[in-house]
């Protein structure tokens, strides 16, 4: 059948690149199709204007579990093992090594630090180690520069410290997938899909008003994904709090990543200081936390599509209450609310965040970038009633939903492997497995990478 396939990935972030590249180099599939609506690959929030250009890996993220930090330290050495098989011209244009620390302030924060890394951490990371005022002072002054003496200050510093630019690592995904492919691999971008319908063996998606048949289906399409999900009628019990992170940026004043201490079991996260990758002459602070009712920031026109996401019941309305019931959450938003604001909103920011880590900043010297941030899809589970941590994944007969906020590109290869195994089983593929551990695992990783790789 002509326009027929056995994968169609719709999404052409760095999730449904990665997804394309494992399944081009991994599997002996004869036909994959990428639909992407843009005109370029990571167009949104992979773009590296629209994140923190952080590759995560679970040691100064202190709202993360033990558990979790484990995972996510795998899923970073997974991107760097792919990483490591690159020339270097190509591997300098994705990532370069920088210093990392995440910085406690006063005594109460101090306190949760210790608790942290005497919890276990210590043991995750032997490469992280607790650091007072004048070792912060000689890695950045900045931090130190002009800070109330009697303010109590400690650090967890990192060696695992990595800026990425996933735009281009998108990019060198979608490459490494056509040469392995061979021509088996075509990518079709402003190509939007509209409508899915049919099952496992022939689902039909209708894309610029053409019909394209595939064996399988793959979302990759952010806030999309849950949209998708529920125009098939699945997932009834998911909602999408849409989180739109804002920076700020400031002329160059750290030398590396500040992030600050985070409460546990909530998914936004504290404001930090980063350098940038694309402008090393400046200094980005955020993300802000600001809801807005639209699946793609500043997209006015996808708010009718938001809300056939979120679900207007007792159960989403209980959801709300109870997560709002959360002093943090509450805290969090009301705070972020200011921040956007003309004339009040850089001071407001100034205050509450920018000066608890580098004091000496201005008003004149912070501005609001509204050309950075993203949309972070926050899934809210009316079962649990609770907002879920982290990315979501909604696996079916025959299809999958990827609905990935932070750490989502972090974890873009350890989720392709999760799918590409997946969809081996589902449709009788042959996986290199042995290829996969040659060149993308740690041996000291296998444990969690075999939960992700059932046929290991």
């Amino acid at each position: 059948m002509q326009d027929s396939y056995d994968v169609i990935i719709v999404g052409g972030g760095i999730t449904g690149a990665s997804l394309l590249y494992m399944l081009s180099r991994y599997t002996d599939a004869k036909r994959i199709l990428l639909l992407e609506k843009f005109d370029s690959f990571a167009a949104l929030n992979s773009d590296s204007i629209n994140n923190a250009q952080t590759l995560h890996f679970g040691d100064i993220e202190t709202n993360y579990s033990l558990e979790k930090s484990r995972e996510t330290k795998e899923e970073a050495e997974i991107v760097l093992k792919y990483l490591s098989m690159l020339p270097k011209k190509e591997y300098d244009s994705i990532t370069k090594r920088c210093g990392k620390m995440v910085l406690g302030v006063g005594e109460d924060e101090i306190q949760k630090l210790d608790k942290i890394y005497d919890s276990g951490l210590k043991h995750i990371f032997p490469g992280l180690k607790k650091i007072g005022p004048n070792e912060i002072a000689k890695l950045e002054p900045n931090v130190m520069k002009k800070r109330n003496m009697e303010e109590k200050v400690q650090a967890l510093k990192s060696d695992n410290g990595q800026m990425m630019n996933f735009r281009n690592l998108t990019y060198s995904f979608v490459k490494r997938a056509k040469l392995a492919s061979k021509g088996r691999v075509p990518i079709k971008l402003n190509t939007k899909v509209t409508s899915i319908e049919g099952s496992q063996g022939d689902f039909q998606i209708l894309a610029n008003g053409k019909k394209y048949h595939s064996k399988f289906v793959v979302f990759c399409s952010g806030s999309y994904s849950l949209y998708f999900a529920k125009m098939m009628g699945y997932e009834k019990n998911l909602s999408i709090l849409c989180v739109g992170g804002n920076f700020y940026t400031a002329p160059k004043v750290l030398n590396g990543k500040v992030y600050r201490v985070q409460m546990g079991g909530i998914p936004f996260a504290a404001v930090h200081g980063d350098p940038d990758i694309t402008n090393p002459h400046i200094t980005r602070f955020g993300p802000t936390v600001t809801i807005y009712p639209e699946l793609e920031k500043g997209n006015s026109s996808t708010f009718s599509d938001y809300m056939k996401t979120f679900d207007f019941d007792l159960a989403t309305t209980s959801s709300l209450f109870n997560i709002l019931l959360n002093k943090d959450i509450r805290r969090i938003l009301w705070n972020n609310m200011f921040y956007d604001m003309p004339g009040i909103g850089t001071g407001i920011f100034l205050k509450n965040e920018v000066s608890k880590i580098v004091p000496s900043l201005t008003v004149k010297d912070v501005k609001l970038a509204p050309q950075m941030g993203g949309i972070r899809p926050q899934i809210i589970d009316e079962n649990k009633k609770a907002l879920v941590l982290g990315e979501s994944k909604i696996k079916e007969q025959g299809i999958i939903f990827n609905i990935t906020p932070s750490p989502g590109a972090t974890s873009c290869l350890a989720s392709a492997i999760e799918d590409t195994s997946y969809i081996c089983d589902q449709i009788g593929l042959n996986l290199d497995i042995k290829a996969i551990e040659r060149n993308l695992v740690n041996k000291d990783s296998m444990p969690i990478t075999m939960r992700k790789l059932k046929n290991w």
